[in-house]
């Protein structure tokens, strides 16, 4: 058990806004009842920063609430299995299985690498959205959830032979995990709070695993209702989610603390060229799967990272929440949606932001998708 603290914010933070960034964020109220928060940085300078509140005081969230995003903490999976590279203890070229525990580890995965489930080259299938075996809550899997999970992975066969192409695998990254508790002694949450959110910080972060308790103010996952016009609970089924794949839960102010390592390439306790490599192409281009979002030039993927050109990103969805980031190096813009709706396009709306502030973002995403 982790006796980790973490601090609730109990007075929101002043809000900062820019006239195009609301308009157009009221204009995603009206025609997609956006619920969450937003943010736009740019040179250091917050130039937006806003929550949207649902139709209801029951879920009132502000600018300093904490938000689950999802699949934006592969990117923090990605910077820790980095550091265990450079602490020895992992070689991305290494073999799953002499990394895994020995329970998790299959045959059938001896032509995997580290560097494959990083960047969902590995060929294994993904979790199934339902299973007997599952013991979901809201959306989250714990304990023997996430043991039967790869043990009925290690049953099916690859997709493709690893490296050959790319298909996003949630639960390639549920295996990092193991792998960076085998690696440290430590639980995956406690290794992620200590070894990257707190040397930037990043006080109101931490990972969602089964001693997670809801603080005041943290957003509630929500969706929207058609026929009571109204934002409710999300209760819909879908993919379970493990601490390494999507646990995170961060705060506007927070997630600029680590865009900034972007910045500088610079971590207290991650080198220049493991951050290099993180931004580094690692999947084939021409299977990935997201051409729409070539922003900036051809789109490919990192290590637990979206990119297009100088632009680095993500997308993030679980139950109840949705978000995405863009960050431009050359401009030095931070776009960062975090939605606590489900029936939100937080990529429309990033990239609407980000054409804003960048005008020729809009043609260059326009050329991009045809």
């Amino acid at each position: 058990m982790s006796d980790a603290k973490f601090s609730a914010v109990h007075e929101p933070l002043k809000e900062t806004l820019d006239a195009g960034a609301e308009s157009f964020l009221q204009e995603m109220v009206e025609t997609e009842h956006f619920s969450g928060v937003v943010m736009v940085a740019q040179g250091g300078q917050i130039l937006h920063r806003r929550a949207y509140n649902p139709r209801s005081d029951d879920y009132k969230i502000h600018a300093a609430s904490r938000l689950h995003v999802g699949s934006l903490g592969k990117q923090f999976t990605a910077a820790a299995i980095m550091q265990q590279v450079e602490a020895g203890a992992v070689q991305l070229e290494g073999g799953i299985n002499h990394f895994l525990p020995m329970a998790h580890r299959a045959e059938i995965w001896q032509g995997i690498n580290v560097e494959h489930l990083l960047a969902h080259t590995s060929g294994i299938p993904d979790y199934a959205l339902t299973r007997d075996y599952y013991d979901v809550v809201d959306g989250w899997a714990s304990g023997s959830t996430i043991v039967g999970m790869i043990a009925e992975a290690k049953t099916q066969p690859l997709l493709f032979n690893p490296g050959t192409q790319f298909r996003y695998c949630n639960l390639g990254y549920t295996l990092l995990g193991e792998i960076i508790e085998v690696a440290t002694g430590l639980r995956y949450a406690d290794y992620i709070k200590a070894a990257l959110l707190d040397p930037l910080g990043m006080a109101n972060s931490q990972i969602h695993n089964e001693n997670y308790v809801r603080l005041p103010g943290d957003a509630v996952g929500l969706q929207w209702d058609a026929r009571r016009s109204c934002h409710v609970r999300n209760e819909t089924a879908s993919l379970p989610v493990t601490p390494a794949d999507g646990g995170l839960i961060t705060t506007l102010d927070d997630f600029l603390r680590w865009a900034a390592v972007y910045r500088s390439l610079t971590h207290p306790k991650l080198s220049k060229p493991s951050l290099e490599r993180l931004l580094a192409q690692a999947a084939p281009a021409e299977t990935y799967a997201w051409p729409e979002r070539n922003m900036r030039g051809q789109g490919f993927y990192g290590l637990g990272l979206m990119r297009s050109g100088d632009l680095i990103m993500h997308e993030g969805s679980i139950v109840g929440f949705r978000s995405f980031f863009i960050y431009g190096r050359d401009d030095d813009l931070l776009i960062s949606v975090f939605s606590n709706n489900t029936y939100n396009d937080v990529f429309r709306i990033a990239s609407g932001l980000f054409s804003l502030h960048v005008p020729s973002a809009s043609q260059a995403n326009q050329a991009g998708g045809t």
